[in-house]
């Protein structure tokens, strides 16, 4: 059997798409709700070492990719906060699926003023993924 790569398994899993359609579709609205293709057949709680290994993943992702096109005040904190259930799929293969928030605060009051929520997956014994980003809170003051 061919191994697929990680982005490949996701299109076919979640959208029953070929991977030729146009990368905007792909993004799913409502990460948090189950998709139409996708059949929940548990939900399991994540252990302490595997969510370090889902932040440490996270916010080398972030600190990659999402992170250097924004230009924040350095006076918000960086928070993570791990949604502990894990949604769990069968087929041809396990899925695994989670979402997590990631976040920067004031110091001083705790009040968010950016937030994203990342949905990660997790093929099989394959490592966790991030899958997609969403701004959920924007920045209401960005530095120039």
């Amino acid at each position: 059997m061919e191994k697929k790569g990680l982005f490949t398994r996701i299109r076919e899993r979640l959208f029953q798409r070929k991977e030729t359609e146009p990368q905007a579709e792909l993004v799913i609205e409502e990460p948090t709700q189950s998709q139409e293709t996708e059949i929940v057949q548990g939900i399991d709680r994540i252990e302490l070492a595997e969510q370090l290994q889902i932040i440490r993943a996270v916010h080398q992702y972030m600190d990659e990719f999402v992170l250097p096109s924004r230009k924040l005040d350095p006076a918000l904190t960086k928070g993570f906060a791990l949604q502990n259930q894990v949604f769990v799929t069968t087929g041809e293969e396990t899925v695994y699926r989670t979402n997590m928030d990631v976040f920067f605060q004031e110091k001083a009051t705790g009040e968010r003023k950016v937030e994203y929520l990342v949905s990660l997956v997790r093929f099989e014994d394959d490592e966790w993924r991030v899958f997609q980003v969403k701004e959920v809170l924007p920045a209401i003051s960005e530095s120039n």
